[in-house]
């Protein structure tokens, strides 16, 4: 069924498209709503979810933060999630459809079709402060 292209979805889906990074719902509510002060956030979030559903925009779904950003790039490749900042950023690994891993057994039945790998660390950025403040390697 096609759905109908509203103007708060366009304005959605660009704000997602020009933001540098994988945004969460919140900051594309944020950019919108400095230019569109009327919008609601659960138009932004129902929007979001419709972009991704229907395959325009990725979905990045972090289990260590237990939040969800958005991603501009629809190839299969592997993100990596900051402890410290919550940012989420791509990770330069080629991604594979047959993973050096190997699922040992299925005994539930479960068929497997797809895989994501959420690397959790520490970005460039918090890294730097963590080296400046002299906190380099404490965890908090």
């Amino acid at each position: 069924m096609e759905r109908r292209n509203t103007m708060q979805k366009e304005l959605t889906y660009d704000a997602v498209m020009s933001y540098p990074g994988h945004p969460s719902a919140d900051d594309i509510y944020r950019v919108i709503a400095s230019e569109y002060s009327t919008i609601s956030k659960a138009t932004v979030y129902r929007n979001l979810s419709l972009l991704a559903d229907e395959g325009k925009i990725g979905r990045v779904e972090s289990f260590a933060s237990g939040g969800i950003h958005y991603d501009k790039r629809l190839d299969r490749h592997y993100h990596g999630h900051c402890i410290k900042c919550g940012k989420v950023v791509d990770i330069a690994v080629s991604y594979d459809k047959e993973p050096s891993f190997k699922v040992v057994s299925q005994e539930d039945g479960f068929d497997i079709i797809s895989h994501e790998v959420v690397f959790v660390g520490t970005c460039r950025e918090c890294r730097k402060k963590e080296k400046e403040n002299g906190t380099e390697g404490i965890k908090d």
